[in-house]
């Protein structure tokens, strides 16, 4: 058959017009020149579209979607139409990195556009890559790539996408898998690698939470509870408040909107006693830890750890050490309404329905000397649940960053490992202490 009858334009294109007296790639006729011709002039069958052995394996379809990916093993050649996408699964090892390059055989550049991306276990897409600006084909390389590392353990997927309309008549695929804490150098890792901040990412870091117990004799590998507790409970994070007890959820009677319960059920003396420490345990619902550490949200979601329907409630309590005692002023943001007592006395009652907004509210306190108790009872009316604070100096705009904060009573936090109910799980990080 005439070639310029049989092949696609876009082909054409590609491998050129062939003359009378030269070889006829996709003839089926290995002649001069040519390693090998199958009759076609498409890649991963063993033969490209300019008549060259590929010297790895081909493709096999379908493979369009993730749950479809072959396995990969080193390198691989296929060929894409218009639109299409192929899919290679590989196996990649805890704290596991992934680099993935595409070649173009055609020589210098990517004859074609095309993307490329790393899908993992869970099926998101963890990272991709187009062609350079200077024409290279697309590659995922773990050297500057954060999310192409510290990888969790898994079948990942790397697929290979054709982009506008074009064609890949060849490309080869190669993946290589590396351990991401021993055979690359150091990269930065992306605050949400890296629990404690301190630049290793947590899949490379002995001790995750830096608290000077390594993690695999740490009962709360992401909580700092041992000897060192490098985090400074206190406000000296944009003075917000980082350490909370949790108590609920609980369906009082509220007088209507978005307005808390009158109900007292942090005491049964009164809300306003409360004095709490981790464990303590009201109608048969414990009192636990909910914190944050610098560089995270300061922003508690109750939705994370309370399961209940709304209309629904929650408390929060903090110890709060002042050095001397002062004015202040106390800033928070609540989803929705809530109650606020500080030692004992009312603050402020909020009835809107509304979402967490830091510095919503503004309230005029006065702290004591020493240790003061600080309890908030948040409502809601359905979706979002949260709570944020944080302590001003009078001018409300100065942040005040010299306030201790405890969950144990009053005097300084110190939780070394401990496991009340025996479980395992350390008081600080279980829902149940």
């Amino acid at each position: 058959m005439n070639l310029r009858s049989c092949l696609p334009l876009a082909l054409l294109l590609l491998v050129g017009c062939p003359t009378a007296t030269e070889p006829i790639c996709g003839d089926g006729e290995l002649q001069e020149g040519e390693e090998c011709d199958d009759g076609g002039l498409w890649g991963g069958d063993g033969c490209t579209h300019l008549c060259t052995s590929e010297d790895a394996g081909g493709e096999s379809e379908p493979n369009d979607e993730p749950d479809d990916a072959g396995e990969l093993a080193g390198s691989v050649y296929g060929s894409l139409l218009p639109g299409d996408r192929d899919c290679f699964a590989v196996d990649v090892p805890a704290a596991g990195a992934v680099r993935a390059t595409v070649s173009s055989i055609e020589g210098a550049g990517c004859a074609f556009e095309m993307l490329v991306e790393l899908i993992d276990p869970e099926g998101e897409r963890a990272t991709s890559a187009l062609p350079t600006s200077d024409g290279a084909c697309p590659a995922i390389d773990p050297a500057t790539d954060t999310w192409a590392r510290y990888l969790v353990e898994g079948e990942h997927v790397v697929c290979v996408e054709a982009l506008l309309d074009d064609v890949a008549p060849t490309y080869r695929l190669d993946v290589a898998v590396a351990d991401s804490c021993a055979d690359l150098e150091p990269l930065e890792p992306d605050p949400s690698q890296d629990h404690e901040g301190d630049g290793v990412a947590d899949v490379c870091d002995p001790d995750d939470d830096d608290d000077g117990v390594d993690d695999d004799l740490d009962n709360c590998p992401l909580a700092p509870n041992g000897p060192e507790q490098p985090f400074p409970w206190s406000t000296a994070d944009q003075g917000f408040v980082n350490l909370w007890l949790l108590l609920g959820p609980f369906d009082g009677e509220t007088p209507g909107d978005c307005e808390p319960s009158v109900d007292d059920f942090a005491d049964p003396a009164g809300d306003g006693e409360a004095a709490p420490v981790l464990g303590d345990v009201v109608e048969d619902l414990p009192w636990f830890a909910a914190h944050h550490v610098p560089g995270d949200s300061a922003a508690i979601n109750f939705n994370a750890h309370l399961e209940a329907t709304a209309p629904r409630e929650a408390y929060a309590f903090t110890w709060v050490h002042a050095p001397e005692a002062r004015d202040a002023v106390l800033a928070i943001g609540t989803d929705d309404g809530h109650r606020v007592w500080l030692n004992g006395a009312e603050v402020a009652t909020d009835v809107g329905c509304h979402g967490v907004a830091t510095d919503g509210f503004r309230y005029p306190v006065s702290l004591d000397e020493g240790w003061n108790r600080l309890l908030i009872k948040v409502f809601d009316g359905g979706g979002g649940w949260g709570l944020i604070a944080r302590f001003y100096e009078t001018d409300e705009e100065t942040q005040m960053l010299d306030l201790e904060l405890s969950i144990g009573g009053a005097e300084p936090w110190v939780d070394d490992q401990g496991d009340a109910d025996g479980d395992g799980l350390g008081d600080f990080c279980d829902p149940e202490p």
